[in-house]
């Protein structure tokens, strides 16, 4: 199964996450004056080209666990024109070891808590924290964030709190937050921006689907430079 986009392709035949909305958002909002950029489990590879694209100066290092979707996600930077600037390493965030500080890590983790895990084990991993718990998860990007940098994290709504709290003891701050809504009003999804700045949050709300399910016009101009096809 091939995913298209404009400037790069994504195979998605091992992945058990597929490309979705969810990254599409994350990736195309992730803007900023950022050269060193870190994505926390790339699975495809869709977020780290995503960077490469939307940064043009700058380099991404993208690590990835699961041995299947690494190489995976390896092949798809290959094939595209931002190889140069892509580095995968295959490896848990946990013993990812790095001297290098980031200007912007992104993520779309796992993310399901005390859920019912499925047949599939390569789903489970992708789906669920059980392999990277949130105090994980924050004790790490603290550890590899630059002072100026940011953390871009797509989660469920229920979740925003614990996020915030463990971002919080690791003397991470809420900087952006935005809410993925549903044509019902009710939050879906919310995309949290931290900093080690301690400022008053702004926060907003972006709507995916109207009522009738077709996207949004305020979704197709923010994704209009990567999708291959009109939405």
């Amino acid at each position: 199964m091939t995913f298209k986009f404009k400037h790069f392709e994504i195979q998605q035949d091992v992945n058990a996450h597929k490309v979705g909305t969810d990254s599409m958002l994350l990736g195309a909002l992730a803007k900023g004056n950022f050269s060193r950029i870190l994505d926390i489990g790339t699975g495809t590879g869709v977020l780290a080209l995503m960077a490469a694209q939307n940064h043009p100066g700058a380099t991404i290092t993208a690590i990835e666990p699961d041995l299947p979707s690494f190489e995976e996600g390896k092949s798809n930077f290959e094939k595209s024109s931002f190889s140069d600037r892509i580095h995968p390493v295959n490896s848990t965030l946990q013993y990812f070891g790095s001297m290098e500080r980031f200007d912007l890590i992104i993520s779309n983790p796992p993310y399901f808590l005390n859920s019912s895990l499925s047949e599939d084990p390569d789903r489970n991993r992708a789906r669920h924290a059980n392999d990277l718990p949130i105090y994980e998860l924050y004790e790490c990007v603290a550890d590899l964030l630059a002072e100026d940098g940011e953390f871009h994290v797509i989660i469920p709504y229920d979740l925003e709190t614990p996020h915030v709290k463990r971002a919080f003891d690791n003397d991470l701050y809420v900087k952006k937050v935005v809410h993925l809504m549903s044509p019902n009003g009710s939050v879906k999804r919310s995309i949290l921006v931290f900093s080690e700045l301690e400022v008053d949050p702004e926060i907003t709300e972006f709507q995916i689907r109207d009522d009738q399910g077709n996207y949004t016009a305020e979704y197709k101009e923010l994704t209009k430079e990567f999708h291959g096809v009109e939405l």
